[in-house]
């Protein structure tokens, strides 16, 4: 039962900094087509 405590907060950190890093590199993904496409 402690291993499954210890766990689910290890999880939901992941995989709340995954989910952020995904969102920023999109974010960043989504700027640099923007100034790809502006410079045509």
């Amino acid at each position: 039962m402690m291993f499954w405590l210890r766990l689910i907060p290890v999880v939901f950190f992941s995989f709340s900094a995954i989910s952020l890093f995904m969102y920023q590199g999109i974010e960043i993904f989504n700027a640099v087509t923007d100034y790809f496409n502006n410079k045509k």
